[in-house]
């Protein structure tokens, strides 16, 4: 039998695109979404509503696939909530929702599936994480903490999983256009919140900054290729980037080194206008 690859996420983007892809080259490809509906022209095994943030529906999806295959070799954890803000303002209930999802969500499903993996004695965990797990900027400080979380766990799980035949990989996008990159910037502080901030110059110069970064982006497809890699590779690397071009890898050998100071410069605002809008609140 064809390698089983579960999938969460499946709805859009990435998910989507690895489902769709993964059924083509003729693994058994197990795709899952919080909205089932939203996978009716999927290709795919098996279609089934997991939402990341239920632990019941997580037992339910992984029993279910268990039942039909009666093994896991491949969890990919896609499934990711994206959030805008600076870390003062974005509203608790958005910190806990996105926690949820991109922390928990993952670790639920890895508390689900790792035993299956151990005992079968080989399989692959492959978190999709982002480039924001290693470089932060402002507005986005939220979202990468749950990435920069997810790679601690990830390095963590990688050498406790590894005596039981299972690699655990990280896969790192870059910019993707997908419909997440557009819900991204709707989810967190609204508009007319930005409208009111102390921060608004800031928030203004991020946006710009993204929407020239965004007419630059991969398609889903760069994740997927990197996916197949990760899959499909004797010895798999710790970490994969995908679709991050030149100056941003060059940036992530030298962050260390050059990150504050350039980011100091890109991301200054004049005082004198903050201030000025600390006065009218």
């Amino acid at each position: 039998m064809a390698e089983v690859v579960l999938i969460t996420g499946c709805s859009t983007g990435i998910g989507r695109d690895m489902a769709n892809e993964l059924t083509r080259l003729g693994f058994t490809v197990v795709a899952t979404a919080r909205k089932p509906d939203t996978m009716e022209n999927l290709r795919a095994d098996l279609r089934l509503p997991l939402d990341v943030t239920d632990p019941k529906s997580v037992e339910r999806a992984v029993a279910k696939t268990m039942q039909k295959y009666d093994r896991i070799d491949v969890l990919i954890n896609n499934a990711g909530f994206g959030s805008r803000g600076m870390v003062e303002e974005i509203p608790m209930e958005t910190v806990q929702a996105v926690y949820d999802v991109n922390v928990f969500g993952v670790l639920r499903m890895i508390h689900s599936v790792a035993p299956i993996m151990r005992r079968q004695g080989s399989g692959r965990i492959i978190n999709i994480s982002s480039i924001a797990g290693r470089v932060v900027t402002p507005v986005n400080g939220v979202y990468s903490s749950t990435k920069f979380a997810l790679e601690a766990l990830s390095d963590a799980l990688r050498w406790e999983l590894a005596p039981f035949g299972v690699f655990v990989v990280l896969i790192e996008p870059g910019v993707i256009n997908t419909h997440f990159s557009g819900t991204f910037q709707k989810q967190g502080v609204s508009n007319e919140q930005i409208t009111r901030s102390p921060y608004k110059h800031l928030y203004e110069k991020i946006a710009n900054l993204s929407a020239r970064m965004r007419t630059s982006g991969s398609g889903p497809e760069v994740v997927t290729r990197t996916a197949l890699k990760a899959i499909t590779s004797a010895q798999p690397k710790a970490r994969y980037l995908a679709g991050v071009n030149l100056p941003s890898r060059l940036l992530l050998l030298l962050r260390d080194h050059i990150w504050e100071p350039v980011a100091s410069r890109i991301f200054k605002f004049q005082m004198e206008d903050s201030n000025a809008n600390n006065d009218q609140i």
